[in-house]
């Protein structure tokens, strides 16, 4: 398995690729890259909540609210092994989504990390061992009258990718990489895209303060639970352990 950088090399190097996704996007807002012809079959929708982020604040995207937010604090230990030291790091949140009309959806989720490194402060190789200890974020999510479903999202490459389950049928979740009118790829995601078939139906941006792209094509029932699904993802912390 290859090293990685160091959080603080990592860090600086996602802020120099930032300053240059800047330049070449101009002066517009910021937001990650939606798939080709995705924005004219979809409805895009303002988050609130998401970035700034303060404890235990609703996330409310367009109609959608996350309310009874219950995030728990971020647990962290580290292991030494000579001269190696492993590190464990868990994070918890909850919440139910609601909107008018709509049943609402119970969400329960666990990110965690795993990470080994090696050397002193100024040079440290550090690997992430995420992906060989499990998931990096689990949930259930309960739609009101339904059994329990799962979205499990785990380290693929240079982005994460898994699967998220509903009453009616499974789900791709794969996370975005670019941001919109650059070349530039982002250290960290700048979004997630949920699928079925290689069609999309919804986008997660992440970027800034959020934003939530939903197909025209879905039902009501479908939209409340991918706005579920969605505000699950605007919790994920990439660095989480770093």
């Amino acid at each position: 398995m290859p090293a990685t950088f160091s959080p603080a090399k990592r860090g600086a190097a996602t802020g120099i690729l930032l300053a240059g996704a800047v330049l070449t996007a101009g002066c517009g807002t910021l937001q990650a890259r939606l798939p080709d012809g995705f924005a004219a079959q979809a409805t895009a929708l303002a988050v609130t909540g998401h970035s700034p982020r303060r404890f235990n604040e609703p996330i409310r995207i367009g109609p959608y609210s996350a309310l009874e937010m219950r995030e728990g604090a971020t647990f962290s230990w580290s292991i030494p092994f000579g001269s190696v030291a492993v590190r464990r790091t868990n994070q918890r949140h909850a919440f139910t989504l609601v909107a008018r009309d709509q049943p609402p959806v119970e969400v329960q989720c666990l990110t965690r990390t795993t990470w080994a490194g090696a050397g002193s402060a100024v040079r440290r190789v550090e690997v992430d061992l995420t992906a060989l200890d499990g998931e990096l974020m689990v949930c259930g999510l309960k739609l009101e009258g339904m059994p329990v479903q799962s979205m499990t999202l785990q380290p693929e490459g240079l982005g994460v990718a898994g699967t998220l389950d509903a009453p009616w049928g499974s789900y791709a979740v794969e996370s975005l990489s670019h941001y919109e009118g650059s070349k530039w790829r982002s250290g960290i995601p700048t979004g997630y895209r949920i699928a079925s078939g290689g069609q999309t139906l919804a986008v997660v941006d992440v970027v800034n303060a959020g934003r939530v792209h939903l197909a025209n094509a879905i039902d009501p029932e479908q939209r409340v639970y991918f706005a579920a699904a969605a505000a699950a993802l605007l919790l994920l912390d990439p660095t989480l352990g770093e």
